[in-house]
């Protein structure tokens, strides 16, 4: 059964389940078999692993120039003869969005145009679901989850208990900004609710821009705006608005790569925990590494995702450019003096 927190204004997110059911779904894409479960360096579950092998999968939204709409998956590829993933991905990518995202009641793959993907296992079950966060059009700032078949794929969203929703007033700051972009927080804030909290960097250029923090309200779909971060930029400024961020979880915590597009600044924030200072505002602490400088600079990336591609314990990087192909980055010799060692493997074209 769909969770949703206190009454809401947005009444147009919410779609008649009658209207819903009433129209045929398409066949959705057969996936393959699980394959082995390889030696992970990572303790439990692996992050973003979507069908159980033990790697991390690829997932993004299309409504780009080199992919169609929808929602894209990648499985991970597994090296033969190490048993761990590789960074690259099986092409040509698999669209599961086909159904639509359970709310604007078309059953279309078009619904996920505009929206940033984020995986977790929001419903609190084993497997990993798919968040939907609008960064424009009719449905900004409002959230649609989709559960996890637990196979890598969507089941249909219009039926009972797999779709919830997150409105865009849970979000909102004091001075009613939704947040530019979210990302999986885990439980950075050390409340284990069994499903996890939400990241995002919220503002306004008069009251300035900074990371916020929601928690999760110990049910699907419900979450509230706690407090906003005192922490300054990676590069000691305020301009939050010039970061986008990428989450994954590790043994040691939650990760967090904050990526600036205009100076090509990359950083990474590991084991990332959030404190409640008690007054509107929070503060992350974390060790802090220096990636890279000129990493990518000025360039359009669709989406951003970490994960530790290759179970080494240290984050790595897909990037996803809008003509359809993802680039890996496999990150080691993370230093607190000097920037890390980044080996990009070839480029896949995911359509």
């Amino acid at each position: 059964m769909n969770t949703l927190s206190a009454p809401r204004r947005l009444l147009a997110w919410a779609v008649p389940a009658t209207l819903a059911l009433a129209v045929v779904a398409p066949a959705l894409p057969a996936q393959a078999a699980p394959g082995a479960t390889p030696t992970s360096a990572v303790a439990g579950p692996v992050d973003k692993d979507l069908n159980g092998d033990g790697v991390p999968d690829l997932v993004v939204a299309g409504g780009t120039a080199g992919l169609d709409s929808g929602v894209w998956t990648a499985r991970g590829r597994i090296n033969a003869t190490t048993g761990v993933g590789t960074g690259r991905v099986k092409v040509p990518a698999v669209n599961i969005g086909v159904y639509g995202n359970g709310v604007f009641g078309g059953r279309s793959a078009a619904d996920f145009d505009g929206a940033e993907i984020i995986t977790g296992r929001f419903f609190g079950g084993p497997n990993e679901d798919f968040l939907a966060y609008y960064l424009s059009g009719p449905g900004v700032g409002n959230a649609s989850i989709v559960r996890g078949a637990g196979d890598g794929t969507m089941p249909d969203p219009y039926r009972q208990g797999n779709q919830g929703s997150i409105f865009s007033d849970s979000l909102m700051d004091g001075h009613g900004n939704v947040p530019l972009h979210l990302v999986n927080a885990y439980t950075a804030d050390g409340v284990e609710s069994g499903i996890p909290d939400l990241l995002g960097i919220v503002g306004d250029a008069t009251n300035g821009y900074r990371p916020a923090y929601y928690p999760n309200a110990w049910a699907p779909g419900v979450y509230y705006f706690q407090a906003s971060m005192n922490n300054a930029t990676p590069t000691g400024g305020s301009d939050w608005q010039n970061w986008t961020l990428a989450s994954t979880e590790l043994a040691s915590g939650m990760a967090l790569v904050l990526r600036n597009a205009t100076t090509g600044d990359l950083y990474l924030w590991q084991g990332v925990t959030m404190t409640d200072n008690g007054d509107g505002t929070g503060t992350l602490a974390y060790t802090q590494y220096r990636l890279a400088s000129g990493w990518n600079t000025g360039a359009t990336i669709s989406s951003l995702t970490a994960a530790d591609l290759n179970a080494d314990g240290v984050t790595d990087l897909w990037a996803v450019f809008p003509d359809g192909t993802v680039r890996a980055y496999l990150i080691s010799n993370l230093s607190t003096s000097k920037p890390a060692k980044i080996r990009a493997i070839q480029a896949q074209q995911l359509g």
